[in-house]
């Protein structure tokens, strides 16, 4: 089928070539023949037809211009130009577009700042297509509407009203006899059973869309649904059922030229493999493959799920020196992610406050008219009435005062949530290093001469088996202690950050390393002190770097991390020094460490 598919498409490329080139172009015939052509056939012959009209597409009339450019926008994204199919969304959007034109643009750009964790701005996008979208009596665009709400709900974690604005969309898909609309609500709303922890019901959408997708010649759908279905079985145990979808996923969407989507389903082709305990050393290059494209685009979800592969697999091949880095980079990537995430929830929150604040403002001044027209009438009645009507008035404001307010220290408690862990009260591992890399170039420009800037990186020893022998309650109780302790032993102009889970890490200034050690060494004499009954008594392992003149904050950090490793190493329950420190005060090449 699609082999036929791609010969009629030549055939209508040729023939609406030898169209354009002995005449005008008719824009809205050649852009009918393309939208078919691109979503029926491949992609890139229909670019062929865009590229054709191109020359002449600014005189086209505005509505053919836009479905021109909404199309081109697809294609740089199928093509890997993710940025550059935003970009021309967002021009789009500053045109004076038709209401269903506009609508179609901010889907559009809802779901590519998606792809991009640009999540303010799908939010925004989303919000403002669902209130064109109630003016607006065109089932096509409804649905595109509720499939991409239902999706970026669900990515926020609302669940339930993610699903009911999926089964909204395949319903209306259905009762409208939209076959091709089906297939993309199916694929929206499987994700979303998925991170529901509803297997039953996501499995059973994936395979509805196969099938859905498949009647309608949609390959690159029909791929997307079997890499997501591949990952669910694989996450139930079934990595036998879920290794040929994987690969007929692959394969699909590869010959879409689909390459975000052909990755996705790598990875989870690798996961499977693994769990099949087949992925050995004939694959390295795959990975390699698999972590420079994830790397480049930063997509840090899949990164922290390739470097957590990476460590079973070394861990396996008792390669632990190499499984080390490799959870490291997990839990740096794991913790990009996170941020990500949260910055998700955060836009989707500050969008649903903005919105409910607007509602308020406008009953607010709906209450300031109304108001005023008690004190007119009040003046043309009696005294007292209008005494009553400023005191309303008065209400009202100060009501809208009060609101001001709320929304201001709002505001502020999202970003204080954004900068801090939650456990520990501490700096989190974006803010810690944002800022510790401004204290930094602050530093250089700055007056410190007979200073040095100093990077502890903190290591909480046998962590995993305090979690073991006491459980995660006693845990996290641990490592709020620990976190108080820090705090209080350092300067108030000090840094300090919960980096990872048991990892910490503090930034400051003194005027000699050994300011620092006493620093910790006040910290290790205070442990026994801040210990309850029946707490389990834990060490600290620490590693110090000393900032160069030439030095980022990730140069530093190795070397801080490369003294933590040795600390590990030599026994635990230590301070090891790098020996930059002494060399930067006495021209020594010496290295300091102390034990407990």
């Amino acid at each position: 089928m699609q082999n036929r598919l791609q010969t009629a498409g030549m055939l209508a490329l040729l023939a609406v070539s030898a169209s354009l080139a002995a005449q005008d172009p008719d824009f809205r015939a050649v852009l009918d023949e393309a939208r078919e052509i691109s979503y029926h056939a491949h992609w890139r012959e229909a670019q062929a037809l865009l590229d054709d009209l191109a020359p002449s597409i600014d005189q086209a009339e505005l509505r053919e211009y836009a479905d021109f450019q909404l199309l081109q926008a697809r294609h740089y994204v199928l093509d890997d130009r993710t940025e550059e199919g935003l970009a021309v969304a967002e021009a789009l959007l500053e045109r004076a577009l038709d209401p269903d034109q506009r609508v179609q643009a901010l889907q559009f750009r809802a779901n590519i700042a998606v792809l991009l964790r640009r999540y303010e701005a799908a939010f925004e996008s989303l919000s403002e297509a669902i209130r064109i979208q109630a003016e607006l009596d065109d089932p096509e665009a409804s649905i595109a509407t509720l499939n991409m709400a239902a999706y970026m709900l669900g990515r926020v974690g609302e669940y339930d009203l993610g699903a009911d604005y999926g089964e909204h969309a395949l319903s209306l898909a259905r009762e409208t006899e939209r076959p091709r609309e089906a297939c993309i609500a199916l694929q929206r709303l499987a994700p979303v059973y998925k991170w529901a922890e509803r297997p039953a019901d996501a499995e059973r959408t994936y395979r509805e869309g196969i099938r859905e997708c498949a009647s309608v010649d949609n390959d690159l759908f029909v791929g997307v649904h079997q890499y997501g279905l591949a990952d669910l079985l694989r996450r139930e145990d079934r990595a036998d059922e879920a290794l040929p979808l994987a690969e007929q996923a692959i394969a699909a969407l590869a010959d879409a030229v689909y390459t975000l989507g052909e990755y996705e389903a790598r990875m989870i082709r690798a996961e499977i493999l693994l769990d099949l305990a087949q992925l050995d050393a004939d694959w390295r290059d795959e990975l390699d493959r698999l972590k420079d494209f994830f790397a480049k685009r930063s997509l840090w979800d899949q990164s922290a799920r390739l470097a957590l592969l990476q460590t079973e697999l070394a861990e396996a091949g008792g390669d632990f020196e190499a499984a080390l880095m490799h959870l490291r980079a997990h839990n740096e990537a794991r913790e990009a992610f996170l941020g990500r995430e949260r910055a998700m929830r955060l836009a989707y929150l500050q969008v649903e406050f903005d919105s409910r604040f607007q509602r308020q403002q406008i009953e607010l001044l709906r209450e300031s008219t109304r108001a005023a027209q008690l004190e007119v009438k009040a003046t043309r009645q009696q005294r007292r009435l209008r005494t009553f009507g400023w005191l309303l008035v008065g209400l009202v404001v100060s009501g809208l005062i009060s609101l001001l307010y709320r929304a201001f220290r709002s505001r502020r408690r999202f970003i204080e949530l954004s900068r801090h862990d939650g456990l520990s009260g501490l700096a989190n591992h974006t803010w810690f290093f944002e800022h510790a890399q401004a204290m930094l170039d602050d530093a250089k420009v700055g007056s410190q001469q007979g200073r040095q800037i100093v990077l502890i990186a903190a290591d909480i020893d046998h962590f995993k088996t305090v979690n073991d022998r006491f459980g995660h309650r006693v845990g996290d109780s641990v490592l709020g202690r620990t976190a108080r302790r820090l705090r209080e032993v350092f300067p108030d102009d000090a840094l300090v950050g919960r980096i990872g889970g048991e990892e910490f890490a503090v930034l400051l200034s003194v005027g000699h390393i050994d300011d620092a050690v006493a620093c910790l060494e006040t910290f290790r004499r205070s442990g026994s002190d801040a210990v309850r009954a029946n707490d389990p008594t834990v060490t600290v392992s620490f590693g110090l770097s000393c900032a160069r003149g030439d030095d980022d904050i990730h140069s530093l950090r190795n070397r801080a991390d490369a003294a933590l490793y040795r600390a590990k190493q030599a026994g635990r329950d230590r301070i090891e020094v790098d020996a930059g420190c002494y060399r930067e005060t006495t021209d020594t090449d010496s290295s300091v460490n102390t034990t407990g």
